[in-house]
């Protein structure tokens, strides 16, 4: 008896000896001095779990000043467990007044509570890779925060796919050093404005534009979604025809300049959204409108969510749905007997406009241009869903009300514990 009882202490010196303090969960690791907890309360406006979800964290504090790296490499973000690593991507990080934009890829959003994670400061310089936090579904991720000077690649998209896009145009529609767009405040940080002037009708447009230069790479040849925020934008006269077109892809096919291959996949109109792929309609919206400001209390700005149903291979069809301000605007299953499938090969895509063809070049021109501004532009393979619009949109419109900072920790008072 009383050697199984020596026995037992000795086993447990050993697992003290073997298992670091940080193995049981209270500090990621001594290198970092201080941690705070956030609390994200998404689940109040979703009804189911959510995968890989990029949660932005946003807020100012005098805490975070603290940070060893004035460009914040050395902020590390962790589970509720404070060891598990999570992937993040920092957009935007002032240390003199301790501003942070941060995208924190969430492996699950719960929607039956809260989730909580730490952010860790004043610590080893670790850098971040933004690819992890977009994970394969994503095609194109724009944070449209940086200034244009018509550089090749200065819109960087933060996937793996390198779909960076260009101020004034590029390969295919030519370069217009007047058509760059300019920086601007943003719905998140900074974003880009759109001045115009519009041409409306096929013709040479002169407007200011974003386009992908390079091909797009990874997109998918039938379920898409388009996502971005758009506010302060001119009113269209009329019924907005032919106006304040937002997203157009294009691509080459040999000799023919059918509008199918000009108006490949596009987003029309922001005072009558319609939503087309190779002119088909999914969503023709009779009316919704994000020329005018949102009605809600925290933000002027409107986020749209279009979610492209394409009849699939097997022959499965269903809605294309149509998300403004995190609400289902408009369904439609009025194209689900058309076998659209997208041409991927040398494809483009134009931020702010539409796309003609001209001279055998199915991405001549752009024009129907947009005036406003643009903010957080995302393209993606798949059916986004309600949860997914729901939350996306309030986590990116009031992140003071769905996030919560708790007051700051230091390593030696939770070894003390």
């Amino acid at each position: 008896m009383h050697l199984k009882i020596i026995l037992s202490v000795l086993a447990l010196f050993s697992i003290a000896f073997l298992v670091p303090s940080d193995a049981f969960g209270a500090w990621y690791d001594t290198e970092w001095e201080y941690r705070n907890k956030i609390t994200v309360s998404l689940n109040s406006v979703i009804s189911n779990d959510l995968s890989d979800f990029p949660v932005l964290i946003k807020f100012t504090h005098n805490d975070l000043k603290q940070a060893n790296e004035s460009e914040g490499r050395d902020f590390v973000f962790t589970l509720s467990d404070g060891t598990t690593k999570l992937f993040h991507e920092i957009e935007y990080y002032d240390n003199t007044t301790g501003e942070i934009i941060a995208w924190v890829n969430f492996p699950t959003l719960v929607a039956t509570s809260s989730t909580d994670i730490y952010i860790y400061y004043k610590g080893n310089t670790v850098g971040f890779n933004s690819a992890d936090v977009w994970n394969d579904d994503y095609v194109v991720v724009w944070h449209l925060n940086q200034t244009s000077t018509g550089t090749v690649g200065e819109f960087r998209d933060s996937t793996s796919n390198g779909n960076d896009g260009r101020g004034g145009g590029g390969n295919k529609v030519g370069y217009n050093a007047a058509r760059i767009p300019h920086l601007t405040d943003g719905q998140i940080g900074n974003g880009q404005e759109f001045k115009g002037p519009t041409t409306t009708g096929s013709g040479e447009g002169t407007g200011d534009m974003i386009w992908t230069h390079s091909l797009i790479q990874g997109m998918p040849s039938r379920d898409v979604t388009i996502e971005l925020w758009v506010g302060d934008i001119t009113n269209s006269p009329g019924g907005g025809n032919n106006y304040n077109d937002m997203v157009g892809f294009c691509t080459t096919h040999t000799n023919q300049l059918k509008n199918e291959w000009s108006n490949h996949l596009v987003l029309w109109k922001a005072k009558d959204i319609t939503m087309a792929a190779k002119r088909q309609h999914y969503v023709s919206s009779a009316g919704i409108n994000v020329e005018g400001n949102n009605a809600a209390a925290f933000t002027n700005w409107n986020h749209i969510v279009a979610v492209y149903n394409m009849k699939d291979a097997d022959g499965t069809v269903g809605a294309s749905n149509l998300y403004v301000n995190g609400v289902l605007a408009a369904s439609q299953t009025k194209s689900q007997n058309d076998n659209v499938v997208l041409r991927t090969t040398d494809l483009r895509m134009v931020l702010g406009g539409d796309v003609d063809g001209a001279s055998g070049n199915n991405c001549a021109k752009v024009n129907n241009e947009l005036k406003g501004k643009v903010d957080e532009l995302r393209i993606s393979s798949g059916l986004r869903t309600a949860d997914y619009a729901a939350a996306t949109y309030y986590n990116q419109a009031d992140p003071d009300t769905y996030t919560t900072v708790d007051v700051e920790e230091t390593r030696l008072e939770i070894e003390e514990e």
